[in-house]
């Protein structure tokens, strides 16, 4: 079930990584989160993922892929988003952020890959929007994104 965007709004940051074919391929293949802690849901059609939330199917981000020129190192990268801007059902963190958490649910979810860096940054992202005095990062990390859980990619087998 996926349910739209109530506002979406074009992404003015976008993620700067660049997929390789192989992690394109299994992006497109999409993720069902079957537990609670697994938060998000991945659906893919055409060259558009959109990031559902698993347990409501509210859609949060849609992002369109394009490919890179052979010339410029081939592979892909998201070429337009959009973020879900209703208050009521999505904290707006920033721009910065909200590219962070893009990649960070495509990576976790679709790439099973712990992306410890990204982890940190969107941590670091929130504490900056919020002027929490005590950040709690497991958790701002377990409320936000969650646990992939299921199982692992094909590569991974």
């Amino acid at each position: 079930m996926v349910i739209p965007m109530a506002r979406p709004e074009s992404m003015t940051v976008l993620p700067t990584c660049v997929w390789t074919d192989d992690e394109w391929d299994l992006i497109r293949l999409g993720h069902v989160s079957r537990e609670m802690e697994g938060k998000w849901n991945l659906v893919a059609e055409g060259d558009t993922v959109r990031l559902l939330r698993s347990w409501t199917g509210h859609e949060f981000y849609r992002a369109e892929f394009g490919p890179v020129a052979a010339s410029e190192g081939g592979g892909w990268r998201i070429v337009r988003a959009e973020v879900e801007r209703d208050p009521d059902r999505y904290r707006d963190f920033g721009a910065e952020c909200d590219a962070v958490v893009l990649e960070l649910v495509l990576r976790t979810y679709a790439l099973s890959e712990p992306a410890p860096e990204l982890r940190a940054r969107m941590v670091s992202l929130i504490v900056e929007a919020t002027g929490d005095p005590d950040p709690r990062p497991a958790l701002m990390q377990a409320t936000l994104l969650g646990v992939r859980t299921g199982p692992p990619p094909a590569h991974l087998r």
